[in-house]
């Protein structure tokens, strides 16, 4: 019996031997990785440095900064702050958080005289930089819709500014149907009428039309080509599927906006 109980506590042995240093080696790398998360809670917000003693956050988080806003005057003075470092993805960005938190509400004052200091901002941005992607254009315009209201038609500038480079990004492989929907609706909205802008969201939709928008995205595209500054069949026939509608009905978004719907869901069947 003494021959059958050797191996085993040989073999155990070996193993206490070959594995001991694994596991405290194991020990060690979770001991150093907890110190590193411990580390990473209390370390400073990562800055670009200037000769001069001058800091500002790096464009990734800035971005998160704006993403994290909990309130349209914290989006505002992140601007005042740091305004002369933002890009097109940052305004992008900041417009559409804007735009929920603002969303009709009537913007006096000094946050007045803030989202007009934006918008001016935004416009030479754009003027001065340009922008190719269209989901950026999207938010920005969708974002001013919402977050100046009726002061929106003031922003004539940040919207012509708008208009101007998406009419080429409406063309590009990138533009999907919800910025198209959502670029016509600001446009819509904010009584922005830039015929050009709508003759190219027309031409980029129309062979989305048989199933690439939601039911949301063809009710925008359906209303902002519906608006009274836009009774012309022409733009509203985008397809094939959709027949034109009478003048009469194209004076009631709400209408259009069923029709259209209706037959879209038709023609997925």
């Amino acid at each position: 019996s003494g021959c059958g109980t050797t191996p085993t506590i040989v073999t155990r042995k070996a193993a206490l031997v070959i594995f001991a240093p694994l596991c405290a080696a194991l020990r060690a790398t979770r001991a150093v990785l907890c110190a590193l998360k411990s580390l990473g809670h209390r370390m400073p917000a990562p800055v670009r440095r200037q000769s001069g003693g001058a800091s500002w956050p790096e464009p990734p988080l800035l971005n998160a900064w704006i993403s994290k806003a909990q309130s349209a005057r914290a989006l505002l003075q992140l601007h005042a702050q740091h305004g002369e470092r933002m890009d097109a993805m940052h305004l992008g960005n900041l417009w559409n958080k804007l735009g929920r938190h603002l969303k009709w509400q009537t913007a006096s004052g000094e946050m007045g005289d803030s989202l007009a200091g934006l918008a001016a901002a935004t416009q030479s941005q754009l003027e001065a930089h340009g922008c190719h992607r269209p989901d950026i254009l999207a938010n920005i315009a969708h974002g001013a819709a919402q977050a100046m209201g009726a002061d929106a038609t003031a922003a004539r500038g940040l919207f012509d500014a708008i208009a101007r480079a998406a009419a080429d990004a409406c063309a590009k492989p990138r533009c999907e149907p919800r910025h198209l929907a959502n670029l016509a609706w600001a446009f819509a909205t904010a009584s922005q009428p830039q015929p050009a802008l709508f003759d190219r969201i027309a031409a980029a939709s129309a062979p989305l039309l048989g199933g690439s928008f939601n039911a949301q995205e063809i009710g925008m595209l359906a209303w902002a080509f519906a608006r009274p500054e836009r009774r012309d069949a022409e733009h509203i026939s985008m397809s094939p599927h959709i027949s034109p509608y009478h003048e009469a009905q194209m004076r009631s978004p709400a209408l259009c906006v069923s029709r259209l719907a209706l037959e879209e869901a038709r023609v997925r069947r």
